[in-house]
């Protein structure tokens, strides 16, 4: 098999991709990758200063990190994000 037949880019990721676009983000589920605790994105805290950072609840890795720069926003996961949607 030619590696053309292997892949494709990222557009062939739309539908899946923007069926994740309409939940409540709060609800998704994140293990955090320091000590494996399974909790959903509200019951993190969140700190603000230049952007927010969001840090685990159980041993205070941080989670997420979110800044508004240059016209747009950037975020950066760490650990592993579980979203369940119905499809």
């Amino acid at each position: 098999m030619a590696d053309d037949d292997q892949h494709t880019d990222g557009n062939a990721m739309a539908g899946m991709l923007s069926a994740l676009i309409t939940f409540d983000p709060t609800t998704v589920m994140r293990r955090c990758q320091s000590c494996g605790s399974d909790r959903v994105i509200a019951d993190h805290r969140a700190y603000h200063g230049a952007g927010m950072v969001l840090r685990c609840p159980s041993c205070d890795d941080i989670a997420m990190v979110v800044a508004e720069a240059a016209g747009g926003v950037t975020v950066e996961l760490r650990g592993a994000y579980r979203v369940a949607v119905a499809v």
